[in-house]
């Protein structure tokens, strides 16, 4: 089931990545010359680089209505039947309004099938191999971004085959489908041995013993993974600590606290601006390259560079603490946001921008990308799970709407103050979010979820309790210091 999960979990990566990128100008050219349509109308070519940013926050914001009730499984398997037969007849050239249903249907399915999958991963796979394989979620994106350009590329020398640019989404979802059969097969299976096991205990063990650790219960509403369930370790920790209610409901503080992380990490990774520099490629390095297929050439070479830095970034994300690396990426994106608004300032020529471009990629491979995917897919409380997923993925999309329009009203001569724009934006949210949000590397699920629980009011007024009354000692050691020396100098 885990190596089914991976594989899910790549598939559906590098699909997101294609889904994003494979509907470039030049297809949409060629469209309207087979509809009829003036695609040289800018409301036009919005309307359709919109859409499926809004198919994508009503997909993450609806997900929560379904999922609960049909679980991941289901949920995943009606999304890729839908994504399958969505891309199958977009290749039909009708009119643009069909074009831009399709649009956003596709990112409807595709922002949907994206939320979901790192929660399957967070239910199946132990700590360790979570955070392994968000981190290769994360090198799918980039993986799907390249790939879509190169396969953009290709057909450029002739665009009469544009459909086939909606192939290779399809691949990808059989692949996905075929695993999801062999891991829901599996949740079969172990759901039937759990039964068995728990008909054993209750035949032969007690469900309370009461000892010198008080109450210890020997089942928890908790949902385990397969590895965390027959780990000696955890059934120790669980079986001698505090029994906790996943059930219960946050407090007013602890709610507040997961939804404002939630927010601002989700709109601190699109307001890196990462994705519009993307999209406006061919503008920024249209004098690098005297050739029409400029915004071709740099977009391949902001995804290879963006994939060569997944690799580079993957061994530091996975090893490391979560929120170091967070704030290790933010401060790097903000630092090279603000030096390449400079360089605007100062008309520095392109390829010095190039460079802090892809300094800016790296750091943001180092924080925002992985990390804010491995958060979401582990800190949220079970009872919210779902409800704070899909919040956490429409406030991520509605971020990358902003950035995109934002982009375009200043790109051709203003660059450098979207760029402001971007390094204020990814400081405010990103300290913020980090400072406040848990620190979830190598814990379980169950581990996480007691940290979150055990936030208060208390902790920021014990905290500042304590340097009182540190302060205070100091002071009366200061006033014990200056009597010492009087009585001595008077002796």
């Amino acid at each position: 089931m885990e190596i089914n999960t991976k594989i899910l979990s790549f598939a559906s990566g590098v699909n997101w990545g294609i889904e994003l990128t494979n509907l470039p100008v030049e297809i949409i050219e060629k469209y309207g010359q087979l509809t009829d349509t003036d695609t040289d109308n800018p409301g036009i070519l919005s309307i359709l680089e919109v859409a499926f940013c809004v198919g994508a926050a009503i997909g993450c914001i609806t997900t929560p209505m379904y999922a609960g009730r049909l679980g991941f499984t289901n949920s995943l398997r009606m999304l890729f039947v839908l994504s399958i037969l969505i891309n199958g007849i977009t290749m039909i050239p009708v009119h643009w309004l069909y074009l831009t249903v399709m649009r956003f249907l596709i990112g409807f399915t595709t922002s949907s099938i994206s939320s979901l999958s790192p929660l399957l991963v967070a239910e199946v796979l132990n700590p360790h191999e979570r955070g392994k394989t968000m981190m290769m979620f994360a090198v799918a994106l980039n993986t799907g971004v390249l790939l879509a350009y190169v396969f953009h590329w290709c057909i450029s020398f002739d665009y009469g085959v544009w459909m086939l640019s909606f192939a290779p989404p399809i691949i990808c979802e059989i692949i996905s489908m075929v695993c999801l059969f062999f891991i829901a097969r599996a949740f079969k299976n172990q759901r039937k041995q759990s039964q068995r096991d728990e008909q054993v205990v209750h035949d032969d063990v007690p469900l309370m013993v009461e000892g010198d650790f008080g109450d210890v219960h020997t089942s928890s509403n908790f949902i385990k993974s397969s590895n965390e369930e027959t780990s000696n370790t955890f059934q120790k920790k669980l079986e001698f600590s505090a029994p906790t209610d996943f059930n219960k409901k946050l407090t007013r503080t602890q709610f507040r606290r997961i939804v404002y992380v939630t927010v601002a990490l989700g709109a601190m990774q699109m307001l890196t601006g990462v994705d519009a520099i993307i999209i406006y490629a061919s503008e920024i390095f249209g004098e690098l390259f005297e050739s029409k297929k400029s915004g071709i050439y740099g977009s391949i070479i902001l995804g290879i560079a963006n994939l060569v830095y997944t690799f580079i970034a993957a061994p530091f994300a996975e090893h490391k603490p979560r929120r170091k690396m967070l704030f290790i990426g933010i401060a790097g994106v903000c630092v090279c946001h603000l030096t390449i608004a400079i360089l605007y300032f100062v008309k520095a020529p392109t390829i010095v921008v190039l460079i802090f471009l892809m300094l800016l990629f790296l750091f943001y491979n180092l924080g925002p990308e992985p990390i804010v995917f491995m958060f979401f897919s582990e800190m949220f409380p079970e009872r919210y799970k779902i409800k704070l997923n899909g919040l956490g993925y429409t406030v991520n999309w509605v971020a990358n709407i902003i950035s995109v329009f934002i982009f375009e009203f200043f790109v051709g001569g203003r660059e450098q103050y979207v760029y402001i724009f971007f390094g204020v934006m990814t400081l405010i949210l990103g300290i913020s979010g980090t400072v406040l949000a848990p620190e979830t590397f190598g814990k379980t699920l169950a581990e996480i979820e007691t940290q979150i629980r055990a936030w208060t009011k208390k902790e920021r007024h014990t905290k500042k309790q304590i340097e009182n009354n540190n302060k205070g000692l100091r002071i009366d050691m200061e006033k014990v210091r200056m009597v010492s020396y009087q009585d001595g100098a008077l002796e």
